[in-house]
């Protein structure tokens, strides 16, 4: 079992290093939030479930006894999930700025920053896991 966790465990964490990066040139590309197709916000629900079973994976393992090298790694893999779930705040239909409060910020740069900082936790957290640092 433990194999298997470790499998979807770096699986998805490759896959999603890789994906959330896609999607933060692609915010950067688009002129704001509202021009963004269909096809992103699919990609980007993608996104999010695959780091939220990325932590379950990574909890299945801790809780078999495997601990990460580097005690941070944990630390790395629960801002990934607060992370997404922020960025469940955003789709198609919704409106962020009622999210944001009246702040006068373009939604595109919260977007973008979340996408960012979510590729820079998987791959802080695929150092971590990998090499220890």
């Amino acid at each position: 079992m433990v194999e298997v966790l470790l499998w979807i465990h770096v699986g998805t964490a490759i896959g999603g290093f890789i994906l959330s990066g896609i999607l933060s040139v692609w915010i950067l590309r688009q002129s704001a939030v509202e021009d963004l197709p269909q096809a992103f916000w699919r990609w980007e629900r993608t996104v999010q479930w695959t780091t939220i079973v990325l932590g379950a994976a990574g909890t299945g393992l801790y809780l078999e006894g495997q601990r990460p090298p580097d005690p941070l790694h944990l630390l790395y893999g629960a801002l990934a999930v607060f992370t997404a779930l922020l960025l469940a705040a955003f789709g198609p239909q919704k409106d962020p700025r009622e999210l944001l409060g009246g702040w006068q910020v373009n939604p595109k740069w919260i977007l973008f920053g979340l996408n960012v900082f979510l590729w820079a936790m998987y791959g802080r957290g695929l150092t971590t896991g990998f090499f220890g640092f």
